[in-house]
């Protein structure tokens, strides 16, 4: 009976445990399986929030409230749910039932956001220099291969210039020129990297973009922030659950401008008819018709215009992103892929980018580690250099491509115009393709010590590997005559291989101090080494025999000619910071950097750059009274000092360099031999110094009711010491043709004013925010060692072909850096008397001739006659950038103004000077006294009147344009609750560069270039208005 009694009593208790199991199960099922819902709303005018986060604390259960304010998430009675939105003070509640509601406040104080300074972050209420912030939002409509492009108009101070060819590279000063003749761009730093050069980083990737802009903040990298420093910090994982985004896109490109005007066949016979006449030099009938028959019958029908085959309208674009992101509480990872492809409209252009990069972080304990692996190969296929304007040198009496076939062997009219054809044929044939292959390794430990105490290592690297292949297949064009017009020789296979390798190493150490509520202090102390390689190959051979034979061993003349260089240079330095902070209210800082560069001499290697910067949080003192804080909520005053170097010049200037370019005779008796020699290939200046930079800077920051409306605005004077200047020697010298010595030459001021707002505001279901930006700058060189009234650059001059002394740029001083120093005019000689008076000036000036005028009036017309005609930098930019939100759409546009430049119109001149111009048909004649228009006597290089140096083709650059203007629709969270799984999905139409507003004739008054040559409009390649629709899907 006991041991039945067991039995059962084991029994009752299986029993028991059982049904108290399914109780507890019932229980905890209705207790888990409920469904907490709710609204999320602003506080202050109680409209919805739209993509709120609503998260349960301790696990990575997240979701988002939809287009009105509505979230669901699964959660229990006691379980804490966090509630945040951008510029929104988070909260946290206790779940009490199943309905919770949350009006979510304003962020009073902005300024307590963090942004990025060199080797460290602040608040933003305890910035004391020039920072500006943009964020990934404000970019993410621009579709764009390059960062700059995204850039432009977003920062007050930021000069961009956008390439329009397919892969190239924006140009960007970040307050003006810096430097004559060394790198003028800023320094880039990605995740706390300093990169060698733009990193190219697709802005897709982009979470943040900080741009120090005043020296105080740009000092701490000492000889690499003369050109202003810009901090990329890329997408990182997020707490949460795993997160799936698609953003992908297509479009078509259309052209954008108008093309220079060329005359057709018809004219084109008139205007030969006139020049003959002109120069007495007919010798033919009167009539066109007859001339044009006497050159070759079918000429007069063909009416070719190369524009047809060289620009092609409608070419494709796209974009594809896919990235995974997610992480718990230690570990978080986000890895983005991209594809983005984009046909030229160029003949023989393209440009295809894959990228993937791949963010790991891991915060434990005392430890914070982030590794972040990037890799990117591109593909960019180049059209020939100067295409436009060779086009506009064809003729339309030439022949045309016949049936579209370059392969046929053609007959032209003779002369240097069977060139051009040949040339252009080439075009279509040519290859011209560079392969890049771009690899990163960022590695950063942390390590915090003590609570105030943290030391950080950071380890990156990069690769960059290049090969170009160019191929010119051989091609046979004769002239009538049957002269052979294009040899073997013309016709080559070049290979051109580079590798560039980096390494640099920070170890830096960041300590905080507070003393009582009142008084604290932040100090930095670290090092920094930078390790920068080149190694560059290239071999080249003549004489293609077979053109499907594409390689180096197909040439058939020899020898193969090869050639090769590299280079390496270190930076090794120290730097110190203290910021001090009082109450919040005063805060003080200042930096010491000391650089050692080995691009210079050993005993001019090394230099200190020190800063110092004040900010003042007005708002905060308690005589601002609470009235009054409720309109003026903030007001910060800022000033700051600093002095920072350019050391990113040529290498080896201080040393003498030698080439083996040059061949030598020797023998005797008539038994000359010819072989290869060495020369010195330019003279080494070793009393080279540092480019250096002193800024100052006074700033103001304003936030009006609770920050819905911010300001800030900046005054600064910048001064550019012992800039370097290439000086050309005299082939006396001994040195190679051409050869140049660097020679610090004098000093250069930028001085400006920046203002940025921003104003955000809700009607009804309408959210909208609005920002602009406004920015001057004047620019000029101060003085000049051992010149004259000025010095030419180098920058070639603006027509190819044309006579000696043709460039149209220079250096002087009291004027910009660059600025026109070009022949006035006046007007047409179209009478006895005005060619009596010029003929005393030159005495070969004829009816019809151009009027230069000889300003220094000591009767002849030379240099010194040049004036100044402005330049090609902008005295006023500005940028208006508009965002709207309503219901499930949502619209934004950028637009961007550059105003107070010039431009010289190197199409135009072009057309001119070989006489294809339409305006030509108006030119100077016995007939046709009275006319704007000289005499087109002969092509630019035998006849001075449209030489590409006088102020004929100067044109006023300024421009307003539409940037991007997008339309997006979201789908209702009704709706993707069938889809299954989708979080969000958008669709948008948007349009890039659709609106341009000048008064310019080319192509495009966006005209950038280096100091020699900014603003000067070679045939630049056409820009294009891009026309796109697109996705955003999140899973």
């Amino acid at each position: 009976m006991k041991k039945f009694k067991n039995i059962k009593n084991k029994n009752l208790k299986r029993g028991f445990f059982f049904l108290m199991f399914l109780m507890i199960s019932g229980m905890s099922e209705k207790i888990y399986a409920q469904t907490v819902t709710g609204v999320v709303i602003s506080a202050e005018d109680k409209l919805p929030l739209i993509g709120a986060t609503v998260q349960k604390v301790g696990t990575n259960q997240i979701t988002i409230t939809d287009f009105d304010g509505q979230y669901t998430i699964k959660a229990t009675e006691g379980d804490i749910i966090k509630f945040s939105y951008l510029g929104m003070k988070p909260k946290t509640l206790t779940i009490r039932s199943k309905t919770l509601n949350v009006a979510l406040e304003i962020e009073a104080d902005a300024l307590d956001e963090v942004v990025l300074i060199g080797y460290g972050e602040v608040k933003k209420k305890e910035v004391t220099g020039a920072v500006a912030r943009v964020k990934a939002e404000e970019i993410e409509n621009i579709v764009t291969s390059d960062l700059g492009n995204a850039l432009q108009g977003q920062v007050a101070g930021v000069n961009v210039v956008s390439s329009a060819e397919p892969g190239g590279d924006s140009e960007i000063l970040i307050r003006g020129v810096t430097s004559l003749t060394g790198s003028n761009q800023p320094l880039y730093v990605v995740d706390g990297v300093m990169q060698e050069s733009d990193p190219r980083i697709p802005p897709n990737v982009i979470e943040s973009i900080d741009v120090l802009k005043d020296a105080a903040s740009t000092a701490i990298y000492g000889t690499r922030g003369a050109g202003g420093v810009i901090l990329i910090t890329t997408k990182q994982g997020k707490e949460g659950v795993l997160k799936v985004t698609l953003n992908s896109n297509y479009g078509i490109q259309s052209l954008n401008g108008t093309p220079t005007r060329l005359m057709d066949a018809n004219q084109q016979l008139f205007s030969i008819l006139v020049q003959k006449r002109n120069t007495n030099s007919l010798g033919l009938g009167d009539d066109e018709l007859d001339l044009g028959f006497s050159l070759r019958p079918s000429s007069y029908q063909n009416n070719t215009n190369l524009y047809d085959y060289v620009v092609i309208d409608n070419q494709p674009t796209q974009t594809h992103t896919l990235s995974v992101s997610g992480g718990t509480k230690e570990v978080k990872y986000d890895v983005t892929a991209g594809y983005f492809k984009q046909e030229g409209s160029l003949v023989n252009s393209d440009f295809e980018r894959f990228n993937i990069r791949a963010n790991t972080g891991y915060n434990k304990g005392k430890w914070d580690i982030k590794a972040i692996v990037a890799v990117t190969s591109e593909e960019k296929v180049q059209s020939p250099g100067g295409l436009i304007t060779q086009t506009i040198k064809y003729s339309p009496l030439q022949e045309d491509l016949r049936d579209n076939d370059p392969n046929e062997t053609l007959e032209t009219l003779g002369g240097a115009s069977g060139n051009v054809l040949g040339w252009v044929l080439d075009s279509f044939q040519n290859e011209n393709v560079l392969n890049t292959l771009r690899a990163s390794t960022t590695f950063n430990a942390s390590y915090s010590f003590t609570k105030n105490l943290k030391v950080t290592s950071r380890v990156g690297t990069s690769h960059y590997y290049t090969y170009q292949h160019e191929f010119n297949p051989y091609q046979e064009v004769v002239d009538v005559f049957g002269n052979l017009r294009s040899p073997v020789q013309s016709s080559g296979v070049q290979n051109t291989a580079l590798k560039r390798l980096s390494n640099t190493f920070d170890l830096f150490a960041n300590y905080n101090l507070k003393i009582n509520k009142d008084h604290k202090l932040t100090f930095t102390l670290g090092t920094s080494y930078e390790k920068y390689s080149s190694e560059s190959f290239s071999a080249e051979g003549f004489g293609v025999a077979d053109n499907s034979v594409k390689v180096l061993g197909g040439t058939t003349l020899s020898p193969i000619v090869g050639s090769g260089s590299n280079y390496t240079n270190r930076t090794f330095g120290l730097l110190y910071r203290l910021q001090y902070n009082y109450k919040d209210k005063y805060i003080f800082s200042s930096s010491i950097r000391r650089d050692a560069s080995s691009r210079f001499p050993s005993d001019a290697r090394s230099a200190i750059f020190p800063s110092t910067s004040f900010a003042w949080n007005v708002s905060d003192e308690d005589f601002w009274s609470s009235s009054l804080k409720s309109v003026v909520n903030n007001l910060r005053l800022r000033a700051s000092y600093g002095e920072v170097g350019n050391e990113r010049v040529g290498n080896y200037l201080y040393q003498p360099t030698v080439t083996t370019d040059y061949q030598y005779v020797y023998g005797r008796d008539g038994n000359d031999n010819l072989t290869n020699g060495s020369i010195q290939n330019g003279y080494a200046n070793d009393q080279l110094k540092w480019e250096t930079s002193v800024q100052t800077n006074f700033g103001l920051d304003l936030g009006l009711y609770k920050n819905k409306f911010t300001l800030s605005a900046e005054y600064y004077h910048k001064t550019n010491n012992d800039m370097l200047f290439p000086i050309e020697l005299a082939g006396s010298t001994g040195a190679s043709n051409n050869s140049t010595i660097v020679l610090n030459i004098g000093n250069m001021t930028n001085q400006g004013v920046e203002l940025a707002g921003r104003y955000r505001d809700n009607i009804g279901n309408l959210k909208f925010n609005m920002a602009a930006t406004f920015a001057t700058n004047k620019n000029r060189v101060t003085s000049l060692d051992g010149f004259g009234r000025f010095t030419l650059t180098n920058d070639s001059g603006l027509i190819s072909g044309a006579r000696d002394e043709s460039q149209v740029t220079a250096i002087a001083k009291g004027y910009e850096a660059g600025a026109f120093f070009i022949y006035g005019t006046d007007g047409v000689i179209n009478t006895s008397e005005r060619l009596a008076e010029y003929q005393k000036i030159n005495p070969a000036a004829r009816m019809g001739d151009l009027y230069i005028v000889d300003a220094n009036k000591d009767g002849q017309i030379t240099n010194d006659d040049r004036t100044y005609h402005g330049s090609g930098l902008p005295d006023f930019e500005v940028g208006y950038n508009f965002n709207a939100n309503y219901k499930n759409f949502d619209f934004s546009m950028n637009w961007y103004a550059a105003l107070g430049h010039e431009i010289m119109n190197g199409a135009k001149a072009t057309a001119f000077g070989y006489g294809r111009h339409e305006d030509l048909i108006y030119q100077w004649s016995e007939v046709n006294q009275n006319t704007p228009v000289p005499a087109f006597k002969d092509l630019i290089k035998n006849h001075p009147t449209y030489n590409g140096n006088t102020d004929l083709w100067l044109e006023d650059g300024d421009y307003l344009r539409l940037k991007a203007i997008t339309l997006g629709y979201s789908l209702s969270k009704k709706t993707l609750e069938s889809l299954g799984g989708i979080s969000r999905l958008r669709f948008y139409l948007t349009a890039q560069n659709p609106i341009t507003f000048t008064k310019y004739t080319g192509y495009d008054p966006a005209v950038g270039g280096n100091v020699s040559r900014r603003g000067l409009d070679k045939g630049n390649y056409p820009i294009t208005s891009s026309y796109m629709i697109g996705l955003n899907l999140n899973f």
